[in-house]
């Protein structure tokens, strides 16, 4: 305990000084933000690249480890297809800290406690990704639908395909928007279409995407209207979405219902907690209470995750 409390009293006391800093040269520092813009604005642009900076990290030791690793390129395409704007070091080096926090709050319960506690916050930046990334895959999958028929209407209008995807990736908003934005740079930089294609469905990895990728790849090497066939896979997707919907709304009970049963034995905890805590500190105090604590807690999490996958239904 008293290692977490001196913990603590570092970073508080640090933020504070930095706080203070900031308060007390809050002007000096307001004017040198406002020069810097200013300059920016108007003075003439030095040491422009445009080459993609590929490092891994701004540290050099951290890049020089991080390069090369198979591991690398799975965190690199995970933060992509989540659209954050991390490198891969600053994963590697928020997910050490997390781990290592969580490793100091939990050596007081014990060795086991400690290592579970370090594993679930090596893993925080992890899910953090997975959650991002289900989020913005299911905005671009309601996004697509109106995406095509935007290019179904510009290829009417006279536009070929690649300024249709030009024009979509201008109009349309994120991420929709910026991935069909990024098709169009690379294949104007000398990508092939069918490779740029192939990225887009790499990046973006729905099976919405992966139809439309494989139903233009098709139309490209047999030919046909294409048109008429993005027009029956835009309502096909959102013929898609409405039984997802559907389901959803079938599945709400027994989603509601694993909820609740996950909720009730924390909320039978913390009454217990109030009414009689020295019922309860054996659980804290003592090593089969810490285990026993650790195994329910672990169970509980378990039973969550098995009942919210047995209610969701892949269409």
């Amino acid at each position: 305990m008293q290692t977490l409390i001196l913990f603590a009293v570092f970073f508080g006391t640090t933020l504070l000084l930095l706080g203070l800093y900031v308060f007390v040269n809050r002007r000096r520092l307001e004017a040198a933000a406002a020069l810097k813009d200013r300059l920016s604005t108007t003075a003439a642009p030095a040491d422009i690249s445009i080459l993609r900076d590929l490092r891994k990290s701004a540290v050099p030791f951290l890049d020089q480890l991080l390069t090369g690793r198979s591991y690398t390129l799975l965190i690199e395409r995970a933060i992509d297809r989540a659209g954050m704007h991390w490198t891969v070091g600053e994963f590697s080096i928020a997910s050490v800290l997390l781990a290592s926090m969580a490793l100091l709050a939990g050596q007081q319960f014990g060795l086991a406690s400690a290592l579970i506690s370090a594993s679930v916050g090596l893993l925080l930046p992890s899910m953090l990704l997975y959650i991002q990334r289900r989020r913005r895959m299911a905005r671009l999958e309601a996004q697509l639908p109106e995406a095509i028929d935007m290019i179904v209407n510009a290829m009417r209008a006279g536009f070929s395909f690649q300024a249709a995807m030009k024009f979509v990736g201008e109009e349309m908003p994120a991420p929709v928007g910026e991935e069909f934005a990024t098709f169009y740079d690379e294949q104007r930089l000398g990508l092939d279409v069918r490779d740029a294609l192939l990225d887009l469905q790499e990046r973006v990895d729905t099976l919405d995407i992966k139809m439309f990728v494989t139903s233009l790849l098709i139309q490209r090497e047999t030919g046909g209207n294409l048109g008429e066939i993005l027009t029956g896979l835009s309502t096909l997707i959102r013929d898609r979405a409405a039984l997802h919907d559907q389901i959803d709304t079938l599945t709400a009970e027994p989603k509601l219902t694993g909820t609740a049963l996950a909720l009730l034995p924390l909320a039978a905890f913390a009454v217990i907690m109030l009414l009689n805590p020295a019922m309860m500190e054996p659980m804290f105090t003592t090593d089969p209470g810490r285990y026993t604590l650790m195994f329910a807690t672990g169970a509980l999490v378990l039973g969550f995750v098995l009942i919210r996958r047995i209610a969701r239904i892949d269409t």
